[in-house]
């Protein structure tokens, strides 16, 4: 082996490790192997054909500590259409919505790989393409799904990634926690008081529930439980409420599934590690699942 190679086969081995440490579970290369599909949460871009950036939500998990699913999983991801063999010289753009052009989602959007897969792959950031067939709708949907393209998933961030323990020792939250990832994610959107978001329910606990909505937040109206100017100023609102995977508070609500974020609420949310209070507007449920096992719809 010449050194260039053993240097590499070292340097896979140390990121390997490193992301092992990342995780409270074994995670050895090529584990965790089934088909793994995922929920399409486009961003807001002018483009309607090309590559889609979306967030790609895990479809679904599942809480068994032997399931191959069981990790609560978001990730940044770039979706590119692929030509059909034979019947397109070139690849058409893929019909699903494109805000802020559809300023809603309506149905669930939805990509399988054909091919089982290691999910431990994917999580250890060896595995971060992967080419499947874009649904509108899945196995959870009340129509039967309709096949719209091939694309190819590129993964460009693990924004979200956690184990799910279905220990039944784990406490439930007391109060409703979602995680927000904002649906406009270009620089100058940084500055703008109003936000578009995808709120997905942060799951916990057995048995829990796999839920996404689509809301707004109008920022002017957020307020602080502080008087310091340094956490309380329009930039950071703005910089904490567009940071992704942050986690969102409602106090007024159990942490259950009869009361999760259904439209046309409009509910006051808290950044848990700061003090930003904002009302938030749901807009459009996306996709509910109830646990432990995520296969029967809320």
């Amino acid at each position: 082996m010449t050194s260039q190679r053993l240097f590499t086969a070292i340097l896979l081995t140390t990121c390997i490790f490193i992301a092992n440490a990342q995780y409270p579970v074994p995670m050895p290369p090529g584990g965790r192997m089934s088909v793994h599909g995922w929920l399409i949460l486009p961003w807001d871009t002018n483009m309607t054909d090309g590559p889609v950036q979306a967030w790609f939500s895990h479809h679904v998990p599942e809480f068994w500590t032997d399931s191959p699913h069981n990790f609560q999983i978001i990730l940044n991801g770039l979706l590119t259409p692929l030509a059909c063999f034979n019947t397109e010289p070139t690849p058409q753009p893929i019909p699903i919505p494109y805000p802020p052009r559809d300023n809603l989602v309506e149905y669930e959007y939805t990509i399988t790989p054909p091919p089982e897969f290691s999910l431990n792959d994917l999580l250890l950031g060896t595995l971060t393409e992967l080419k499947g067939v874009v649904y509108n709708g899945s196995f959870d949907t009340s129509y039967e799904r309709i096949p719209l393209a091939l694309a190819t998933l590129t993964v460009r961030e693990l924004t979200t990634a956690v184990y799910l323990n279905e220990s039944k020792l784990i406490p439930n939250y007391p109060e409703l926690r979602y995680l927000s990832y904002p649906r406009d994610m270009s620089p100058s959107a940084d500055t703008k008081p109003f936000q578009h978001v995808y709120l997905a329910h942060e799951i916990h606990s057995v048995p829990d529930f796999d839920h996404i909505v689509h809301a707004s937040i109008d920022t002017t109206r957020c307020h602080c439980e502080t008087g310091l100017p340094s956490l309380c100023n329009t930039e950071q609102i703005l910089k904490d409420i567009r940071t992704p995977g942050v986690e969102w508070a409602f106090p007024s609500l159990i942490n259950s599934l009869q009361n999760r974020l259904q439209p046309p609420m409009v509910i006051r949310g808290r950044i848990t590690s700061g003090p930003v209070l904002c009302p938030i507007t749901i807009l459009e449920s996306i996709h509910c699942m109830v646990g432990p096992g995520f296969d029967k719809n809320c």
